[in-house]
């Protein structure tokens, strides 16, 4: 999928033709993510009547992960059709349900949903009032937004930004807090909290950099740098892990909760 953003960035993720590999390169287990788990249970863990809308679920490991901590029912809307081959293939779960769409144009009536989640994927979203107007039609009165993703502003906790100076300039121009705030106003939601949470990303350095070189082609700020960037980088991972003890990669993403 390729995204052009009003700032006139594009993130150019081809997901259709990474989909087979994807899962491998950025899948996390449900022990990985237990700072998730923590973090969303306030928002998720009653277990409502009505489903989670997970927008741009992938190959479904938030979907996946919600239904087995929650018991909750969740409709996984991604517009790539490999990805949701994926998402059928690798997070199957009687709670869950893959559908086409987008942020955008969520294929659902109005106040059909609990709440939404969004993970990694704000950055995607080309018209972010047009995406506020369309979770506010898609879940009901009072519902929060869930929106996980790494922000420009809080980016020193991420690994990968340490090693690739250039992924972290592509992250900077990712859409702010205050940005997504500012048009999500716009249709009366108002930013509820904010948080760092914690997730293993990997089990040691080693595993991290191993992974890097499938993942250069499913992570938006890695594809974008040319071969010389990325083998500097991929050296300086591995230079590290020959030196530190064999420690869990942990990383810091952003939660942005919105009502």
């Amino acid at each position: 999928m390729t995204s052009s953003r009003p700032d006139g960035e594009v993130s150019s993720v081809a997901y259709d033709r990474v989909a087979p590999s994807y899962h491998a390169a950025r899948g996390l287990s449900l022990e990985a993510l237990e700072g998730w788990r923590q973090a969303v249970a306030p928002y998720l863990g009653s277990a409502p009547a009505l489903p989670v809308v997970d927008v741009g679920s992938g190959t479904g490991t938030f979907a996946r992960a919600f239904a087995e901590w929650f018991g909750v029912c969740v409709v996984g809307i991604e517009p790539s059709a490999a990805m949701r081959d994926q998402a059928e293939l690798r997070s199957a779960h009687p709670n869950i349900v893959y559908r086409a769409g987008s942020a955008e144009a969520i294929p659902l009536p109005p106040a059909s949903a609990s709440s939404a989640w969004l993970s990694t994927v704000i950055h995607h979203v080309a018209d972010l009032g047009a995406a506020a107007r369309e979770l506010r039609r898609t879940i009901v009165a009072g519902a929060p937004v869930l929106i996980r993703s790494a922000f420009p502003g809080r980016l020193d906790g991420i690994t990968l930004f340490r090693f690739f100076p250039g992924a972290r300039k592509v992250a900077e121009t990712f859409p702010t807090i205050d940005r997504v705030g500012e048009a999500f106003a716009a249709t009366g939601f108002r930013i509820e909290h904010v948080e760092d949470v914690p997730q293993v990303s990997a089990p040691n350095l080693r595993a991290f950099a191993k992974a890097l070189t499938t993942a250069r082609l499913a992570d938006s700020t890695l594809v974008a740098l040319d071969q010389v960037d990325f083998d500097r980088g991929l050296t300086a991972v591995r230079a590290v892990a020959r030196e530190v003890e064999a420690a869990p990669v942990v990383d810091r993403l952003t939660l942005v909760v919105l009502r």
